[in-house]
């Protein structure tokens, strides 16, 4: 029997989607009518019709579900108690009345923030206090209500289970509805603030990332334009992961690039990145090895090319008289005093302005000194003459580049140079060649600012960057030098700092030598993505190497089931015997992870060889559309999956003694939402033994 308030909440909904599918009708009419009443004014008739075609769209996609929650907020001074739905897009009617309020809209914030009782939020026009009487949320599906409950915090476990127990694939789509408040205050931090966010594996760095762009275009929309908002992820495989969510929160034409591609497209030249995996494997084997690497991202890098920047600078000047005919006209004394008279912020714009103002300067020079005939001929070829000379001196940055590292001696105080001189040459060879690697880009970056100006990517004004601790000190000031008119949303985990070579150790050397006092460090220690077993094992690690221990929200699963093996046919026996299970309870999404590429293809082929359809997924590939797959723990950082299986978790494969094997044994233990198997050989890595007493 229903009671009262559900048949209200019913009637509610009905409301609702009828005047939702009347909104709906008006725009296709007002579609149709747009040719007519724009006949004379193409611009007016394309830019209406893109407003109409984009409403429509967002609204088809909501009507099914047109809001999640509801709010009763009683201002102070007014009689009449406000009744909002609370919904992924706000919908007005012909005569502006509230149908559903948009979940980024400033009264929306009480929904995520507030207690039932006093409350106020920050309107454009003011702080508005009132009392907040009532927040509902609802589970409504293909426009039938099926449930709703009345909660006083959205920061409940019990509420979150239903959407933290949904598979992979719908999770980034269903946050909108349980945004926690350390989120909220994240996302809806001010476009003008630089925020880095220490976040926990699981803790919803990707999606707080990403609905915060949404927030900040939504609120932003007279000022700022989508196109001047930019999405830095660590590879192309988890740019298109994530290149669907941005449309569904109603954010269209923002950017999202890998660093390198970010670089590629700055620099204008067709480079190609080394792979990176032979040098993971190498920093895996040998966390002291790649000492270089670490070097050319380090802010040391930065000031040996700032040094040899003021010398390329002194050496760009005349070197001799300009002469017509043997006949000296203008001594070079004259142009090197000009010349080195002027000071700009890049070589480009200061050979600019030099040469303008040397032709002024000279002209000046030339009428004192020659007159008639022969005083235009000398404004002619000096004109000429000069434009030429300094059109040869405005460098390219690849082969200034090479320069610089060609001399890189002279500019470094490099403890035993001779062990990185190998290195050095063999990258000079490779850029030669247009290969670089990533521990360039930084270099390249920030070559290009200095010695031409990139005026095009002034126009950005935010940048959001995942999986950050991936960056070294200098990648981030070479975009804070490349992006100067951007703010920045930083999101990474340092427990998650596999490439160790150029990773970055703490997040205060990053505020403090790219921001200054200009930026805020928070923290989200609370896991929503796996269960409390799966976590709880998981901080086995991250307590053994002294780092931050995830929180999980209080959702119960199996525990987790380590399994021994004898040899290989045992290993792969087990690994089938798993999948088998994780199919019969519906997982959609399925990983083996293991600790590097070979051993993810010889599993692969093993499984192929007995008829079991599993895809390899490499740094090549660029999408996962779900099933079984093989996959390297580096490669599944950032992503999530219903179940896991560890291949193999023994000390032999990783060595308890290094950060960057436990790490990475981290990460994979923290990538499924659900179930977890975690085979080894032998002894069990050391951080796990208690968990196999």
């Amino acid at each position: 029997m229903e009671s009262d308030e559900f048949q209200k909440e019913k009637h509610n909904l009905e409301e609702i989607l009828k005047k939702y599918k009347d909104i709906m009708e008006y725009y296709d009419l007002r579609l149709d009518a747009i040719p007519r009443i724009y006949k004379d004014n193409p611009i007016m008739m394309e830019n209406s019709f893109k407003m109409y075609v984009g409403k429509l769209r967002i609204m088809q996609k909501n009507v099914n579900k047109p809001y999640f929650a509801r709010i009763d907020f009683a201002r102070d001074g007014e009689e009449k108690t406000e009744k909002l739905y609370i919904g992924k897009v706000g919908v007005i009617d012909e005569e502006n009345n509230n149908i559903t309020i948009d979940w980024r809209a400033p009264i929306s914030s009480m929904y995520y923030d507030s207690n039932l009782g006093r409350a106020s939020y920050e309107a454009p026009e003011g702080v508005c206090k009132g009392e907040l009487l009532l927040k509902r949320q609802y589970d409504i599906e293909d426009g039938i209500l099926k449930s709703f409950q009345d909660v006083d915090t959205v920061s409940n476990d019990e509420l979150l289970k239903p959407y933290l127990n949904a598979s992979a694939d719908n999770r980034l789509k269903n946050i909108v509805s349980t945004i926690q408040q350390e989120q909220n205050e994240i996302i809806r931090e001010p476009i003008n603030k630089n925020i880095i966010i220490q976040g926990v594996a699981g803790s919803g760095k990707t999606t707080v990332a990403l609905h915060r762009i949404a927030y900040l275009v939504y609120n932003n929309r007279y000022t700022i334009k989508p196109n001047q908002y930019l999405v830095i992820g660590p590879n192309k495989f988890f740019v298109n992961y994530i290149s669907g969510v941005l449309p569904d929160l109603d954010v269209e034409n923002v950017k999202q690039l890998t660093y390198e591609e970010l670089c590629a497209e700055c620099l204008n030249e067709d480079i190609k990145l080394i792979d990176e995996d032979k040098k993971l494997i190498t920093s895996i084997s040998n966390e002291n090895l790649l000492n270089y690497e670490k070097f050319k991202v380090s802010m040391k890098f930065k000031e040996a090319i700032d040094k040899f920047i003021l010398e390329l600078d002194k050496n760009i000047i005349p070197e001799k008289d300009i002469e017509i005919k043997d006949y000296i006209v203008i001594p070079e004394k004259i142009i090197k005093d000009i010349y080195n008279s002027i000071q700009n912020s890049n070589i480009y714009e200061t050979i600019k302005s030099k040469l303008d103002r040397t032709n002024i300067e000279l002209y000046k020079y030339i009428e004192e000194n020659y007159d008639g005939i022969m005083e235009k001929e000398v404004k002619s070829i000096c004109k000429t003459s000069l434009k030429k000379y300094f059109d040869r001196l405005i460098p390219n940055v690849i082969n200034t580049y090479i320069k610089f590292l060609t001399n890189l001696k002279r500019y470094i105080n490099f403890e035993q140079f001779e062990t990185i001189e190998l290195k050095v040459q063999n990258n000079i060879k490779n850029i030669k060649q247009r290969k670089v690697e990533f521990e360039d880009l930084s270099a390249l970056i920030y070559l290009k600012c200095k010695l031409l100006g990139i005026e095009e990517y002034r126009e950005y004004r935010q940048v959001a960057i995942d999986e950050a601790q991936d960056f070294g000190d200098f990648n981030f000031f070479a975009l804070k030098t490349l992006l100067k008119n951007a703010t920045f949303s930083i999101f990474g985990d340092l427990a998650q700092s596999i490439y160790q070579y150029r990773g970055i150790d703490n997040w205060n050397e990053v505020k403090d030598i790219s921001f200054d006092d200009k930026c805020e460090i928070k923290y989200l220690l609370k896991s929503y993505r796996t269960t409390t077993e799966i976590m709880n094992s998981a901080n086995n690690i991250t307590n053994y190497i002294n780092l931050n221990t995830a929180k999980p929200v209080i959702r119960h699963g199996n525990l987790v089931k380590y399994i021994s093996y004898n040899n290989e046919d045992d290993q792969i026996g087990n690994i089938e015997n798993i999948l088998e299970k994780y199919k019969e309870n519906g997982y959609k999404t399925i990983a083996i992870i293991c600790k590097d590429e070979a051993e993810a293809i010889n599993i692969n082929k093993k499984l192929y060889d007995k008829n079991i359809v599993v895809n390899n997924i490499t740094n090549s590939d660029t999408q996962y559309n779900g099933g079984i797959c093989t996959i390297t723990s580096y490669l599944a950082k950032g992503l999530e999956f219903d179940g896991v299986v560890i291949a193999n978790a023994s000390e032999e494969k990783y060595n308890s003694n290094k950060d960057i094997d436990m790490k990475l044994l981290y990460v994979a233990m923290t990538r499924p939402l659900h179930e977890l198997n975690v085979l080894y050989k032998d002894n069990i890595v050391k951080p796990l033994e208690v968990e196999v007493k």
